[in-house]
């Protein structure tokens, strides 16, 4: 071992001293400028996402998060479930009810099985959603929660359909009476199940804001195209509000077609626009407008204190394949299995939009102090995979046949909008029950 000489300790000091100098100021930078550890959050998603893998969410758990966010000693949110993902199985149960049965509230276009739907497989399907159970609709349950109070539904013939739906499915159990009759169109009526007190009801609002309907004969001189005018509310159905408990929101498929935008008085857009000299806007924008000014619409109209269930039932895809009076134009007779059949960008985006806009409405009703919750009856995507719940040509009685027994008929019209019933839609119907549920559920815990 070698001898430390003086020349040796004075070098070693030096370099000592100098990396003490180094060391000290590049632990200070390190302290102010590394950031601070991030608390790891737990939050629902604001929107299906667009990849492959889309995750529905709930209004209702991302608000009561939100919510806990803003009140530190809140209670921790229940898991909820997510209805929106899954895959249809067989079950060989079949429906509560059947076109006989119900006949007399089923839309005769609905009522597949008496027009002569050759292919009852349809029917003998349930939705079972990923990670979670779905319980089969229950009538006695349902009623109870509802008991004195008003369901509304609002919207297209798609809210007329999940109403009828609902109807039959309750009236399995127990009597209904109708004590308001729309009309041929049957675009306003209303039910009493006077076992329990509560009515349904079913408002036409195809736009949910006021507008002017395309004429149904365009070519004798009436209008060809939609008129919207999105800052006044349909007051067929908004000045229902004040008196109804839970009101579900269903409509879309009337903004893919030919319209006018309008907004205090201005046009604001259009869609395959009718005038000259217009700019093409598409209808995702005013699609979403629709949705926030009907949810606070319900919002704005709702006595205080009282508790109230605003649902908006998502987009509802149609399935038509090649021509509308081909008889394969929607055909098929069995669901399409998880990942087989890829969503339409523009069926995504009006289940994002849809989504969304309920999400933001639950945030608004909450900082508002309001008593209304907002919730997604999240469908979309257990209804883009039942192209076979349709009725197709059988939207009339025996469609194929000939005129007096004449040579049957190769081209027909087809209905691949509508669900069957029973069909496909008494499933949103059961999804709506633990809407309902939850709803109660929350409200007697407030109190």
């Amino acid at each position: 071992m070698g001898v430390s000489t003086p020349l040796h300790q004075s070098l070693t000091k030096k370099i000592l001293t100098l990396s003490l100098y180094a060391i000290v100021p590049l632990a200070l930078l390190v302290y102010l400028f590394s950031p601070p550890p991030i608390a790891s959050l737990s939050y629902a998603s604001t929107s299906p996402p667009h990849g492959e893998k889309q995750q529905g969410f709930s209004t209702a758990a991302g608000a009561a998060a939100r919510k806990q966010q803003r009140t530190k000693a809140s209670p921790v949110p229940e898991t909820l479930c997510d209805y929106s993902e899954g895959e249809w199985v067989r079950n060989a149960a079949g429906p509560r009810y059947n076109g006989t049965s119900c006949g007399a509230t089923i839309k005769d276009g609905q009522n597949c099985v008496v027009n002569g739907r050759p292919d009852p497989g349809y029917l003998y399907w349930r939705w079972r959603p990923r990670g979670c159970a779905l319980p089969p609709f229950a009538p006695a349950e349902f009623l109870e929660l509802v008991r004195g109070r008003h369901v509304a539904f609002v919207g297209d013939s798609l809210a007329r359909n999940q109403c009828e739906s609902l109807v039959c499915l309750l009236g399995s159990e127990f009597p209904v009476d109708l004590v308001h009759d729309g009309g041929e169109e049957r675009k306003f009526r209303r039910w009493a199940f006077r076992s329990h007190n509560a009515t349904l009801s079913v408002f036409w609002s195809p736009f949910l804001v006021n507008g002017t309907e395309k004429s149904s004969s365009p070519g004798a001189g009436g209008l060809d195209h939609n008129r919207i005018y999105f800052d006044q509310p349909d007051e067929r159905w908004a000045a229902e509000v004040p008196g109804v408990d839970v009101v579900v929101l269903s409509f879309g498929q009337w903004f893919v077609q030919s319209a006018m935008y309008y907004e205090r008085g201005a046009v604001i857009g259009c869609h395959h626009c009718p005038e000259p000299n217009r700019t093409e806007t598409g209808f995702f924008g005013v699609f979403r407008l629709a949705v926030k000014n009907a949810l606070r619409e319900v919002i704005a109209r709702s006595s205080a204190g009282r508790e109230k269930l605003a649902v908006l039932t998502t987009f509802s895809p149609a399935h038509f394949v090649g021509e509308w009076d081909s008889p394969d134009a929607c055909a098929r007779t069995q669901p399409y299995a998880s990942g087989e059949n890829e969503m339409s960008y523009m069926h995504k985006e009006m289940w994002r939009t849809g989504a969304e806009e309920a999400a933001a409405a639950a945030d608004e009703a909450g900082a508002r102090g309001s008593a209304v919750t907002v919730e997604a009856l999240q469908v979309t995507r257990l209804a883009d995979m039942r192209a076979d719940g349709h009725p197709g040509p059988y939207f009339h009685a025996s469609p194929f046949a000939g005129d007096g027994g004449g040579k049957k008929r190769e081209r027909v019209p087809n209905d691949c909008v509508h669900w069957c019933l029973p069909g496909p839609i008494d499933t949103w119907n059961e999804i709506l029950l633990q809407i309902v549920k939850r709803w109660r559920k929350n409200a007697s815990s407030s109190r």
